[in-house]
């Protein structure tokens, strides 16, 4: 007979293979390969649980057996948690903290920790979407399609270099600072978050306008007054529609609307 694989909760959000089932990744190395993962197995029912139970447990180890209610600290951890994309490890390594404290015998309500865990989430999450979203990737997109219009493929280094620097910032080192903090971390965190916005913003706004510039200059070398009046409809087509559906769906008609003119006028050149 096969032998009988262990179950329950801690196990399987520990992801431990069956007998012979390979290499474990094991202490910090664990933990940091979840953190990056934490987010792929989102869904509509628990959102980012299982990925945010599958960092926990690993994190939390074998402190796990002290703590007297080792099933019911599981099954509040699996549960429904929706922490944004960018700073859910600070949420997290906050709970690590608190979890680990209650294990070493500090008494530490649950409730308190669900608490904690639940108004960071809403307060990290639209600080870091808002960041990264609406400025840091608009922001790197734009450099990048400057060098591309010029064809230098140096604006897609800029962009993941940028981009890759504030969210390994974020995930790693977000995750690192609230583990040692705990519910220490507070507003003055939040506030210090991402200090240099400001002037990301201007300059973002700075490069949106060369930029537009450029694009509006080769534009007209590129198909004419028919083109600029194409990507100028584009453009309010996105804008309406955005009301209506994602920004990046608004994006996506507006990109096929170009190419469809940009398809047209080559077969009408060619004819």
């Amino acid at each position: 007979m096969p032998e009988k694989r262990e179950q329950g909760v801690w196990i399987e959000g520990d992801m431990r293979r069956p007998a012979g089932g390979g290499y474990r990744t094991r202490g910090p190395a664990a933990v940091l390969w979840r953190l990056l993962f934490m987010h792929s197995s989102r869904g509509e029912r628990l959102m980012d649980g299982l990925g945010f139970f599958s960092v926990f447990a690993a994190a939390l180890g074998s402190d796990r057996s002290r703590l007297a209610d080792e099933r019911e600290t599981a099954l509040r951890h699996l549960g429904y948690f929706n922490g944004g994309v960018y700073l859910a490890p600070v949420v997290a390594g906050v709970v690590v903290n608190l979890e680990k404290r209650r294990a070493a015998g500090e008494e530490i309500p649950s409730a308190e920790i669900e608490r904690i865990k639940a108004a960071l989430s809403s307060v990290l999450a639209a600080r870091g979407n808002r960041f990264f979203d609406a400025l840091v990737i608009p922001f790197g997109l734009t450099i990048a399609g400057v060098f591309a219009i010029y064809g230098s493929y140096i604006g897609p280094v800029i962009f993941l270099a940028l981009y890759n620097y504030y969210h390994f910032q974020s995930r790693i080192g977000g995750y690192g600072r609230g583990v040692e903090a705990g519910e220490g971390i507070g507003g003055e965190f939040v506030s210090r978050l991402f200090r240099e916005a400001r002037a990301l913003e201007g300059l973002a706004s700075f490069s949106a306008g060369v930029f537009a510039g450029l694009l509006f200059v080769r534009a007209a070398d590129a198909g004419g007054v028919p083109f600029i009046a194409a990507g100028a409809a584009a453009a309010a087509v996105a804008a309406v529609l955005g009301r209506r559906i994602s920004a990046t769906a608004a994006v996506c008609v507006a990109g096929a609307a170009i190419a469809a003119f940009l398809a047209a006028t080559s077969f009408v050149g060619a004819g």
